[in-house]
């Protein structure tokens, strides 16, 4: 911030070993800069124009804590200026400028013409307060030598040095004449209005659109610059602070401190804003620079040398990648990209003039009261507000067409639920003024019972092959039939009993639907029909009650589907299933058992010699007798077992279909 009373004109003074020469203060500020006379410790007795000083060391006003030592500034001490006043300023009035972290007491001729804070001698008397350069009167008499004492306290100065790294821990004072310190004091004023200002306005914008988040949680963007603005408003209230005197400097120290901790962050969230207005996810670079910022957070902690560079290389990423981000979207005619876009512009703008004027009119204008300074404030102030106001203006009509198109929403929904009232209304008329009504309803009760017959028809076919269904339908009952070639499909789960034990019955129940289910599927698209389950096992069969030529190799297909489907099921879900499959082929005697509930069963030695085949496979293999083999060895491959001895029938040769 641009501060007007700092402005620096030449000095016009000349000094010999041990005395100030002050000359002229016409339209002047001039800065008691040079060493003073010092002694540590406390006597008021040293306040006085003749006390012999000529012993005492010197020392810088401005107590650089870097390269003071707590032994030679232990806390207190006394400082003494020499003036050699020119006869031009004798019997007048003049004003002395003074700022400090610590508590003052300045003294001119030995009388006290101000006292800051209080210099207690324990910690609950003591009180540090900054003059903030406010005027202090000093009237200078007739005499040529005159002295200036300050008498000066600041034991927390190592504290503030090594916890917020404050270097300086003295006072600077300086001196013009009533004009100017007007002009000064005006420029003080003017610049906290400014600085407080901003801080209110960013302030209300922040908890402003943290309302609207709170009304509208979606929005995530309004949250964003919520925590932007709140902490840009914090940045601009710690710049106050350095000109405020009604805070105590160890709060303002400890402020600042830590808000320059988090400087980093704040403007990372100003790019999430962005990211969150234009891109539909965060890109990888931004959690880069969220990695970059808290970097530099802690880099600037540690207080390394060259945490500036590194802080300024970071902004300037950081206002790139915002550019690039709002120029795509203007490309890409994103809309409300031109509105932030424009601030973006006239922040550069604002910039690009304000050095323009300080390489034209030189650093200098930037400080005092001129026209150009004001003109530069202006810019900067312009600059400062360009990015976030447009931002919250874009916000602000986002917010507003959405309240918009909620409303048109709303007045729509009143407009059919009106429509719907009227037509349920007419048709309440409609109905009533119907006396042949019953027609209609009979033919509408006629045809429920027609999709109530298609259910039903629907449920036998789930349960009964086609052919069973129709001898029902046609005939009341079905005959059993025998079929002599059929392969027949059994399979059972591996360690299903352990399985079961260990799930919730709904989540068993579950699986098993989703499998068999699958299974079905598989059996259908190969012209096999499920016969039944029991349990974990299936049964299906091939060439019955339609007879097939191919039933053992449409078979053998639907048993790799099944197993291939586990396979990739087994990848991808928590619990994994894993089969015994047995194929036979021979024949098979089926028909319906049951006058009330139906069951389609199957009967014959084919099946239990099916059922040795799975028994005697292996986890995730298809076990296939030698019969079934003979049927299809030329269309698959497989993998030759030893012969096994089967109950009943002896020792029987197998294979395993491999594909």
């Amino acid at each position: 911030m641009i501060f007007l009373f700092f402005s620096q004109l030449p000095i016009c003074y000349s000094q010999d070993e041990n005395t100030y020469r002050l000359t002229n203060l016409t339209d002047t500020i001039i800065t008691f800069d040079i060493p003073w006379k010092y002694q540590a410790g406390d006597d008021t007795t040293w306040a006085a124009t003749d006390f012999p000083d000529q012993k005492w060391d010197t020392l810088s006003t401005t107590l650089n804590m870097s390269s003071v030592s707590d032994s030679v500034f232990p806390g207190k001490g006394w400082f003494r200026l020499h003036l050699s006043i020119d006869s031009g300023l004798m019997d007048k009035t003049h004003i002395l400028l003074m700022n400090h972290k610590g508590a003052s007491e300045i003294y001119h001729n030995g009388i006290r013409l101000k006292r800051s804070g209080r210099l207690g001698i324990n910690d609950m008397e003591k009180r540090y307060r900054d003059p903030a350069n406010l005027p202090i009167p000093i009237h200078f008499n007739n005499q040529e030598h005159q002295v200036i004492a300050v008498r000066y306290v600041n034991e927390d100065a190592y504290k503030a040095y090594k916890k917020f790294r404050r270097e300086e821990a003295g006072f600077t004072l300086r001196i013009t004449d009533l004009a100017t310190a007007t002009t000064s004091l005006i420029g003080i004023a003017l610049g906290g209005n400014i600085v407080i200002s901003l801080f209110i306005i960013f302030f209300v914008l922040g908890g402003l659109h943290l309302l609207l988040f709170l009304f509208f949680p979606d929005n995530k963007s309004n949250l964003y610059y919520s925590v932007f603005a709140l902490g840009l408003a914090l940045v601009i209230f710690s710049s106050y602070l350095e000109i405020a005197f009604i805070f105590r400097p160890g709060f303002s120290l400890a402020f600042e401190y830590y808000v320059e901790l988090i400087v980093p962050m704040i403007f990372v969230l100003l790019m999430a804003l962005v990211y969150s207005l234009f891109y539909e996810k965060f890109p990888v670079i931004f959690w880069v620079i969220i990695a970059m910022g808290v970097v530099i957070s802690i880099l600037n902690y540690l207080d390394v040398s060259w945490i500036l560079y590194a802080l300024g290389l970071f902004m300037f990423l950081i206002f790139f990648e915002i550019f690039r981000v709002i120029i795509r979207a203007m490309i890409k005619g994103i809309s409300g990209a031109w509105i932030i876009g424009t601030g973006i512009l006239f922040f550069i703008l604002f910039l690009t003039l304000l050095i323009i004027i300080a390489i034209w009119k030189g650093n200098h204008v930037i400080q005092g009261s001129s026209f150009y300074a004001i003109i530069i404030s202006l810019l900067l102030l312009l600059a400062v507000i360009s990015i976030p106001l447009s931002m919250s203006v874009y916000l602000a009509l986002d917010f507003a067409r959405t309240n918009k198109n909620l409303k048109t929403q709303l007045e729509n929904v009143k407009v059919l639920s009106a429509k719907t009232i009227e037509q349920e209304k007419e048709k309440q008329k409609i109905l009533a003024g119907q006396k042949e009504k019953l027609e209609v309803l009979v033919k509408q009760r006629t045809h429920e019972l027609e999709k109530e017959k298609e259910k039903t028809e629907e449920l036998l076919l789930n349960t009964l092959p086609l052919k069973v269904v129709n001898d029902l339908k046609e005939n009341g009952r079905t005959e059993p039939e025998s079929f002599e070639n059929v392969t027949v499909y059994f399979s059972d789960i591996v360690g299903f009993t352990n399985i079961s034990t260990s799930l919730e019955p709904a989540i068993l129940i579950g699986e098993l639907n989703e499998i068999f289910t699958a299974f079905d599927d598989i059996m259908e698209r190969n012209q096999c029909e499920r016969i039944k389950t029991i349990g974990d096992a299936y049964l299906a069969v091939c060439g019955m009650p339609d007879k097939h030529e191919n039933h053992a190799n449409l078979m053998a297909k639907a048993a790799l589907e099944i197993r291939e489907y586990l396979e990739e099921r087994n990848k991808q879900s928590e619990i994994s299933w894993k089969i015994r499959i047995g194929l036979h082929s021979g024949k098979v005697v089926g028909g319906v058992v049951g006058i009330r509930k139906y069951i389609y069963d199957v009967f014959g030695d084919t099946i239990n010699t099916t059922s040795r085949m799975e028994s005697n496979s292996e986890p995730m293999r298809i076990n296939v007798s030698e019969t079934t083999w003979l049927l299809i060895k030329d269309r698959f491959s497989f993998t030759p077992r030893e012969p096994m001895e089967i109950k009943g029938k002896g020792k029987m040769k197998m294979y395993f279909l491999d594909e």
